[in-house]
C-alpha cells in the first residue's frame, strides 16, 4: 500500500494555493437560522443589535444593517477578535460559509478597544476586499468598546445571493 505525502504549501502549483480570503479554512459558524426584523440571518444577530447601537467615528443605524441583509439569497454574521486588527477580520472572513468574491453586499464593523485603528490598517483590508471582488458593495462602521481593552473586533454582515 502506498503512502501519498501531501505536498507542502511552497511547492504546491500556484493554481491549487488557496488564499485564506477566498477559501476559509473552517467554518466554525453554526447553521442555525434566526430572525432579525424580518430577514432570516445565520449567526449572531445579537451582534446586529450591537452594530445599531453603538456610537463612533462612523455609526450605523438599522436603516445600514437591513440594506445589507437578502431577502433573495442567504445572509451571514460573522465576527473576529484580535490584537491585530488585520488578523481580526482574517478571522471574521475565514467564517464566512463562502468565498469573499460570492459576496454581493456587505457590512464591515470595526469596534476597537483602548487603541483606535490605523488608517493604513483599515485601507489595507479595503484594498484586499476590492481586489478579491471589485462588485462588492461595502458599508464601514468605526466604534469604540472598552470592553475589548487592547483587541480589535470585526463582525462582518454578508449578504451572498442564491
Amino acid at each position: 500500500m502506498s503512502r501519498q505525502i501531501p505536498l507542502s504549501a511552497s511547492r504546491m502549483p500556484m493554481h491549487k494555493r488557496q488564499s485564506k480570503f477566498l477559501f476559509p479554512k473552517h467554518n466554525p459558524m453554526n447553521n442555525e437560522i434566526s430572525i432579525w426584523n424580518g430577514y432570516p440571518v445565520h449567526g449572531d444577530i445579537k451582534e446586529l443589535d450591537r452594530i445599531i447601537e453603538s456610537e463612533g467615528l462612523i455609526t450605523l443605524d438599522k436603516d445600514d444593517v437591513a440594506s445589507v441583509l437578502s431577502t433573495e439569497g442567504e445572509s451571514y454574521v460573522t465576527s473576529g477578535v484580535n490584537a491585530d486588527l488585520g488578523e481580526a477580520f482574517n478571522e471574521a472572513v475565514n467564517a464566512l460559509p463562502c468565498k469573499v468574491d460570492k459576496v454581493d453586499e456587505l457590512l464591515v464593523d470595526f469596534r476597537f478597544g483602548n487603541r483606535q485603528p490605523k488608517k493604513s490598517g483599515l485601507s489595507s483590508i479595503a484594498g484586499k476586499l476590492s481586489g478579491i471582488n471589485p462588485d462588492i458593495n461595502i458599508m464601514w462602521g468605526i466604534s469604540s468598546d472598552e470592553s475589548l481593552g487592547d483587541s480589535y473586533k470585526v463582525v462582518l454582515v454578508a449578504s451572498v445571493k442564491a
